[in-house]
C-alpha cells in the first residue's frame, strides 16, 4: 500500500502517491504560453529547466482563476519528465487505506477520466499521472460532469480575502524571477528529505526514510507501569504500536493547548512506534552540512535525540530513537 500527498482543490481533497512527489513550493506566476491542452497553465523557470504547470484546479472542472499567493506548485515525476501541479493547499502524507463510497463503487464512474480514482464527492486519487495528464485532459468528462455539486460548494482560499491583484501578481513575479536564479555550480552538498510537524508551536523535522506514515489519532491506550514518555498504546490496522510524547521525552515547556491530533509511525524495520504531533506542516529537503549540530542535555540523556537545527527548525535524530532499548515496550500484560 502506497504513501500519499494530499492536497486539495476548491473543497475536494486529492492525493498522489508520495514516490511521484519531488518537493513543493509556494506558487510563482507562471510564463503563459499557446494552451497546447485543457489544463496546461503554462511554464516556470525552476533554476535554469522549464518545465510545464498544470492547472488541477481546470483539469477538474472548475472555472479558470488567477492564481493566488497562498497555492502551490507540487513538482512531480510524469514518467521520465518533471512537470509542476498547481494546486490550492498541500496539507498531509498518510497511508491511502481509502474505498469508494455510495455510487463511486461504480467501473463506469472510475473509468470516465483516466488516472484517477473517486472515492467520494470530496476525495479523488490520482494514482495514474501520465494518464491523468495526457488522456484525462484530453477527455470530454471533468469530474464536475461526475460531482455535479462541484461548484455549489464553498472552495478555500476566499478570493475576496487576498488583496489587490496587481500586489498579487508583482509578489508572484519575483518568485518567479528567484526560482529561475541558477543553483550554484558546485557539487550540490548531501541532502535529507523530511517531513515538518509541529508540537507546542515548536517546528520540527524527522527523516522521510523512517516514516511508515501519517495518520490521525486514535483511540490512546494507556499502559500502566511504563515510562512517563509513553502517552500509551493504540491500534494501526490491528497493529498495537506504542505511542511517544516528546513533551515530556524532552521536557518541552507547556505554552498554552495543544491538538496532539497526528501520530507520525517511525520504523527501522526491527521497532515501530508513533510520535504524537500537533499538525503536519509539509515536506521537503534539508542540505545536511545546513543543519547546526547541538549537544543538548535533557533529563535521561534524551537530549541528543535533537541532532541539529535549522533556524528555529529542530532536526529529530529518528535512528538514535529507533535503535534506543528505552523504547521497546513489553505490553503482553495489557
Amino acid at each position: 500500500m502506497d504513501n500519499y500527498l494530499f492536497f486539495s482543490v476548491g473543497h475536494i481533497r486529492c492525493g498522489i502517491p508520495i514516490s511521484d512527489a519531488v518537493f513543493m513550493i509556494r506558487m510563482v506566476m507562471p510564463t503563459y504560453e499557446k494552451q497546447e491542452k485543457p489544463g496546461f497553465a503554462g511554464t516556470i523557470n525552476l533554476h535554469g529547466e522549464i518545465i510545464k504547470v498544470y492547472s488541477v484546479r481546470e483539469l477538474f472542472g472548475y472555472e479558470k482563476r488567477s492564481p493566488l499567493p497562498t497555492d502551490n506548485l507540487i513538482i512531480v515525476r510524469k514518467g521520465l519528465e518533471i512537470v509542476a501541479l498547481w494546486v490550492d493547499e498541500t496539507y498531509i502524507i498518510q497511508e491511502g487505506d481509502v474505498r469508494p463510497e455510495g455510487r463511486f463503487t461504480e467501473e463506469r464512474i472510475q473509468t470516465m477520466i483516466p488516472g484517477i480514482r473517486i472515492f467520494s464527492s470530496e476525495l479523488v486519487i490520482i494514482f495514474d499521472l501520465i494518464e491523468f495528464l495526457d488522456y484525462g485532459a484530453a477527455s470530454q468528462t471533468r469530474l464536475a460532469d461526475i460531482i455535479p455539486d462541484i461548484h455549489g460548494k464553498p472552495e478555500y482560499p476566499l478570493v475576496s480575502l487576498v488583496r489587490d491583484q496587481q500586489e498579487i501578481e508583482q509578489k508572484l513575479t519575483e518568485r518567479a524571477r528567484q526560482l529561475a536564479l541558477p543553483e550554484e555550480k558546485r557539487t550540490k552538498p548531501p541532502v535529507i528529505s523530511v517531513i515538518r510537524f509541529n508540537l507546542m508551536y515548536q517546528e520540527y523535522a524527522v527523516e522521510m526514510k523512517y516514516i511508515r506514515e501519517v495518520i490521525q489519532t486514535s483511540e490512546i491506550t494507556p499502559v500502566p507501569g511504563t515510562p512517563g514518555f509513553i502517552a500509551g498504546i493504540c491500534s494501526v490496522r490491528g497493529e498495537i504500536i506504542s505511542l511517544v510524547d516528546l513533551r515530556v521525552l524532552l521536557s518541552i515547556p507547556e505554552k498554552g493547548l495543544t491538538d496532539l491530533n497526528r501520530v507520525i509511525v517511525l520504523t527501522d524495520g526491527n521497532l515501530t512506534f508513533g510520535i504524537l504531533a500537533d499538525q503536519i506542516t509539509g515536506i521537503g529537503n534539508l542540505k545536511i552540512e545546513e543543519i547546526t549540530r547541538t549537544d543538548r542535555r535533557g533529563p535521561g540523556g534524551w537530549g541528543s535525540c535533537i541532532c541539529g537545527t535549522i533556524g528555529p527548525l529542530h532536526v529529530l535524530n529518528a535512528q538514535l530513537l529507533l535503535t534506543d532499548p528505552r523504547m521497546i515496550i513489553d505490553d503482553t500484560e495489557t
